[in-house]
């Protein structure tokens, strides 16, 4: 019977696999946690590496659950922070009966706010489900009171069977008022927004803080955070991640003289969260770098009680991102194409180059027109890597061509993360 319900669910993950995962998605909202990473957002993971597109939640195209329309996966209202089963059965059975919402103040004219209230409201626009009305979110956030109060005249003139004196004559009309009153105020930036999502969504759908840093991260950090909880006490290991939920701390009877301030904080990556504890000693010399969203790197030691799962980070040192370069990066290799670059273009390098005298070695990889591959070892071109120099090098021979080549960070031995060739990128 079990090897049967296998082959049925890989059949239908092989030859259905948009509705499979949207099902799979489904069955997880339940059982959701937005404290953590649930199954919910390992399953999404699986959507990405499946390439599966999952729909951001949207007022006007998603339900109550997973649902797939054109290939894609729409995002369930009921997998929100805040937005019930009940809340977003009524949101999609009001949109199907008399079409898509105009604006906000149609949404509340036309939803009860016994089943879609305020905090529901204000959970639809931190997920962005209101993107589709084109408003600001800082602005819909903003008129929230007076769109419930709107619907609320507008309700009682339904019960009582009459319109208001003033009321639009069309949707048009309606469509208008709902989009012209709206303030003026500064919208969210994207960090903002990425953050309000986590919040009501449980994980970054739009996109994540780290994206940008995820190359620098990805060479010089030897475990996620995942991976380092699955690790032995006393590990070593180097985490990178955002800061966030700090707490700052005295430690009970210190010895005269002695620093007691610590701080205990979460150390946030791509794949998860850990808890890290800077203690005193090591606080005196890297408090001032625990500072709230600040992306750091963080060198220190797994610590588990026996018998549980949970772990903690030990930090022992703190290192600021533009600080990585200068004590792991050894070198860097440079790619020149003959047939897209050219003679010119390998003259005009040399003479960029030698304007960086430095200590890292410095590597060529020469790409000839039938095919051949010539790397060069340039031993008395030391250079000096940094910002301008590959910026310079960018614009002349254009992206992708420049790769640092990376020692990798010590770590306990056979602890650090496998991969064939780390520390030097392939050109």
């Amino acid at each position: 019977a079990y090897a049967l319900i296998a082959y049925m669910t890989a059949y239908l993950k092989a030859h259905y696999k948009v509705e499979f995962m949207a099902a799979l998605l489904s069955s997880d909202i339940p059982g959701r946690n937005f404290k953590r990473k649930d199954s919910l957002c390992e399953h999404m993971e699986d959507c990405r590496r499946m390439e599966i597109e999952v729909v951001p939640p949207d007022v006007n195209r998603c339900s109550a659950e997973f649902t797939v329309a054109e290939k894609e996966i729409c995002f369930a209202l009921s997998a929100i922070k805040g937005c019930g089963t009940a809340a977003a059965e009524a949101i999609a059975k009001e949109r199907l009966a008399d079409g898509p919402y105009r604006s906000l103040f149609d949404f509340c004219e036309r939803i009860d706010p016994s089943v879609v209230n305020r905090s529901t409201i204000e959970t639809l626009i931190k997920a962005g489900a209101f993107d589709s009305l084109g408003a600001g979110r800082s602005q819909l956030f903003a008129v929230v009171d007076r769109a419930l109060q709107s619907g609320a005249v507008v309700a009682a003139d339904r019960r009582s069977g009459q319109m208001g004196l003033f009321a639009p004559e069309n949707d048009d009309e309606s469509e208008a008022a709902g989009t012209t009153n709206l303030p003026d105020v500064p919208e969210w930036n994207d960090r903002e927004k990425m953050a309000k999502e986590k919040e009501v969504l449980g994980f970054y759908l739009r996109g994540h803080p780290l994206d940008e840093h995820r190359q620098t991260l990805d060479g010089y950090c030897s475990h996620t955070t995942v991976e380092a909880t699955a690790l032995k006490h006393r590990a070593e290991v180097m985490l990178g991640g955002m800061i966030s939920s700090i707490k700052f701390s005295h430690t009970k009877n210190p010895k005269p003289g002695n620093p007691s301030r610590y701080a205990m904080f979460d150390l946030e990556d791509t794949a998860g969260i850990i808890r890290c504890i800077l203690w005193p000693d090591r606080f005196v010399n890297y408090g001032e770098m625990v500072q709230p969203d600040r992306v750091v790197v963080a060198r220190g030691c797994v610590d588990k009680r026996p018998g549980s799962e949970e772990a903690n980070l030990i930090v022992d040192e703190l290192i600021a991102l533009k600080d990585l370069a200068g004590r792991y990066t050894r070198g860097v290799m440079i790619r020149i194409n003959e047939e897209r670059h050219g003679q010119k273009a390998l003259e005009q390098l040399h003479e960029i180059l030698r304007g960086y005298p430095g200590n890292c070695s410095l590597q060529l990889m020469i790409c000839l027109a039938d095919g051949t591959r010539v790397p060069c070892n340039c031993e008395k071109m030391p250079v000096e890597i940094n910002a301008e120099m590959r910026s310079r090098v960018e614009g002349l021979l254009g992206p992708g061509n420049f790769r640092l080549l990376i020692t990798p960070p010590v770590v306990d031995a056979g602890r650090r993360r496998q991969s064939s060739g780390a520390g030097v990128p392939p050109v």
